[in-house]
C-alpha cells in the first residue's frame, strides 16, 4: 500500500463507512431522531433531523481516522481531512443541490427554504464535523507528541 493510501485513503473511507453504517444502524434500531419543524406552516414541514446518538458515536469514529492516518505519518492536513471525511457528502449537497433545488423548483415553499438550509447545513454538516473533530484531533495531537516509535531489531 503506497503512503497516500494508508494516510489518507484508507482511514478517509473507513471513517465514512463506520459513520454510515452506523448512522444507518441507529435509523433502523435506535432511538427517534429530534425532528424541528417549520413554526406556522400549515402541513408542519420537517426542516431538520438530528439523529443525536449518532452524533455521539462520531466521536469514536474520528478517534479511528486519527489514529490510523497519525500511526501511518500523515501530515496534519491529512489528518483533519481524513477525519471530517464523512461529512463532505452533506456539504456537497448543501453548498450544490440545495441551492439549484432552490431556484429550479416552483413548488418549494420558498418562505421556509432560506432558513431550512441553514437548520440542515449546521444539523448534518456543522454538527458531526464537530463530533468528529472533538474525537479524533486530540488523538492525533497525543500521538503527534509521542514522536516516531523506535523499531529494535531483534
Amino acid at each position: 500500500m503506497n503512503k497516500r493510501v494508508s494516510q489518507f485513503w484508507f482511514p478517509a473511507f473507513l471513517t465514512l463507512l463506520l459513520a454510515m453504517v452506523f448512522l444507518m444502524a441507529i435509523e433502523e434500531l435506535g432511538p427517534e431522531p429530534w425532528i424541528s419543524a417549520a413554526a406556522g406552516h400549515p402541513r408542519m414541514t420537517p426542516v431538520a433531523v438530528v439523529y443525536f446518538a449518532w452524533v455521539i458515536t462520531l466521536p469514536l469514529i474520528g478517534d479511528l481516522g486519527a489514529y490510523l492516518a497519525t500511526r501511518a505519518g500523515a501530515a496534519p492536513r491529512a489528518v483533519f481531512w481524513s477525519i471530517i471525511f464523512p461529512v463532505l457528502p452533506y456539504f456537497g449537497f448543501f453548498a450544490i443541490g440545495l441551492p439549484i433545488a432552490v431556484i429550479r423548483d416552483d413548488h418549494v415553499a420558498h418562505s421556509i427554504m432560506l432558513p431550512a438550509l441553514f437548520l440542515g447545513l449546521g444539523a448534518w454538516v456543522v454538527l458531526p464535523a464537530v463530533a468528529l473533530l472533538a474525537g479524533g484531533m486530540p488523538v492525533h495531537h497525543l500521538l503527534s507528541r509521542r514522536g516516531p516509535r523506535r523499531v529494535v531489531a531483534a
